[in-house]
């Protein structure tokens, strides 16, 4: 129990990140306090209450989904659409969704970075300008939501399903 109470803070965090969390915390939550609350009742009294609450987590749901049915996004957003990405972004895009990990390698080392995907290096002149140009193709892509970073020190890259989604509309 001390264990419960002491991850309540991450626990309730992790529920709140999606609607189903949301409606599985709210069905516990629920069920503790009918519990506490009607432990002592007729059996009259407890069914009737779990009619309400059933009744009415069961609404909650219905409500919720159909708030996110409406609220869908489309597939590929703007920030998506391979035709507003620069060459180098696109180019990025498309060699790593051929990469079987999905992953992209942007290291530094003592003479320069490398900037590689599915055994493809793209850095071929360590100028400033160069490398300036695909750290901002990067940033470009992870902005996008078409990457998303892996490490802590932003080294690792990995594609994700809305990139995957659109390097398909991406011919070089």
């Amino acid at each position: 129990m001390d264990a419960l109470t002491a991850n309540l803070p991450a626990i309730i965090s992790a529920a709140a990140q999606s609607y189903l969390g949301i409606l599985a915390l709210l069905s516990v939550a629920l069920s503790v306090l009918a519990y506490f609350f009607f432990a002592r009742a007729s059996d009259k009294i407890k069914v009737g209450i779990f009619v309400l609450l059933f009744l009415g987590v069961a609404g909650f749901a219905a409500a919720v989904f159909q708030a996110a049915a409406t609220a869908q996004t489309p597939l590929i957003s703007n920030a998506a659409k391979p035709a507003s990405l620069s060459k180098e972004a696109k180019l990025i895009l498309k060699k790593a969704s051929a990469d079987p990990a999905g992953i992209i390698t942007f290291e530094h080392f003592g003479g320069g970075v490398d900037l590689q995907t599915n055994g493809e290096s793209f850095i071929t002149d360590q100028s400033r300008q160069v490398i300036a140009t695909w750290e901002a193709a990067l940033q470009e892509l992870v902005d996008g939501q078409l990457l998303v970073v892996r490490d802590k020190n932003g080294e690792v890259f990995e594609i994700t399903k809305k990139g995957y989604d659109a390097a398909e509309h991406i011919s070089l």
